[in-house]
């Protein structure tokens, strides 16, 4: 009976150690499948970032690219604008250029536009009518620009408009009298005043200055009031020019 019994023993304690041993097997089965399992959960996130960088850098590559052709956009419509700035640059030169021409081809022509000047004045006394207005003609100039004053009406004709200064100047003997008005288109813009007739004795020299603004083609005269005698020989004048 007791070998019996530790027969059983023996054989109960082999049955325990192979069921330890699976067991042991199955649990580093387990332990090794977990340890796998985790590696590729490793790589599939490694994998999904790589994949997220991928698509990022891609992304940032389409962003450079666009980037790039809206720049290349740009210069090419910068480039056209130079071109349009260089073809008026080169118009503008030779718009200068053919200025240059011109003015050298007529010196002085424009100098002479912008100076508007005349001196007249009477190379004979003359006599007149004390109870008649008359027109007085200075016959003579010393300077004329474009021939501005008539020396045979007596007529000065505004060539531009603008303000104008005109001075005239009378000399009378003993006795006689000169009153005279300087007119725009017929009217009165001022008197002078030159008389003899009181002192009797020798020579009066009577002047007047006005400024007057005028418009192209306006006529400026001078005209006796009540005279009887204007001395002559460059005495007698009259004058006018453009300020402005």
């Amino acid at each position: 009976m007791i070998h019996a019994a530790a027969a059983v023993s023996n054989l109960t304690s082999d049955q325990d150690f192979d069921s330890s041993s699976r067991t042991v097997e199955q649990s580093s089965d387990t332990v090794d499948l977990r340890s796998f399992q985790q590696q590729l959960n490793q790589e599939s996130l490694i994998r999904m970032s790589l994949v997220n960088q991928l698509y990022t850098l891609s992304s940032d590559m389409l962003t450079v690219k666009q980037r790039m052709m809206a720049i290349a956009v740009e210069g090419r419509q910068f480039e056209d604008k130079l071109e349009a700035m260089e073809k008026k640059i080169i118009a503008l030169e030779n718009e200068n250029r053919r200025m240059r021409l011109l003015n050298v081809a007529t010196p002085g022509s424009q100098d002479n536009e912008s100076v508007v000047a005349f001196s007249a004045y009477m190379s004979q006394k003359h006599d007149l009518s004390k109870l008649t207005t008359e027109n007085v003609v200075y016959d003579k100039t010393w300077l004329n620009t474009d021939g501005v004053y008539n020396t045979i009406t007596g007529f000065f004709t505004a060539p531009s408009s603008g303000l104008y200064v005109f001075s005239w100047t009378n000399l009378v003997a003993e006795m006689p009298m000169f009153d005279s008005e300087i007119l725009v288109n017929g009217e009165r813009k001022d008197l002078a005043k030159c008389s003899t007739e009181l002192d009797r004795q020798g020579y009066e020299s009577c002047s007047n200055t006005v400024p007057v603004v005028l418009k192209k083609g306006d006529l400026v005269n001078i005209r006796k009031v009540d005279a009887i005698l204007l001395q002559g020989n460059q005495w007698s004048s009259f004058k006018g020019w453009k300020v402005r």
